[in-house]
């Protein structure tokens, strides 16, 4: 019963990255995405979640609304 649910767990998280991950495949191509994500994810360790809402907006154009709300949900 534990095994189901750690993989149940597992897929649900890797399905959530996946989501997260299409959003940005509108965008741009999927080895500059995961690399925009890695950025990403590292400024908003270090506090800088502004910075990283204008790197999404500088580097693939997207709305601000869409850049706030892709990198909140990071």
């Amino acid at each position: 019963m534990a095994i189901f649910i750690s993989f149940w767990i597992f897929f649900i998280v890797k399905a959530t990255q996946a989501f997260r991950q299409r959003r940005v495949l509108k965008y741009t191509d999927a080895i500059r995405a995961t690399e925009i994500t890695g950025r990403v994810r590292q400024l908003k360790v270090r506090g800088r979640e502004e910075e990283a809402i204008q790197l999404v907006q500088e580097e693939l154009a997207m709305p601000p609304g869409v850049a706030r709300s892709w990198v909140k949900c990071i």
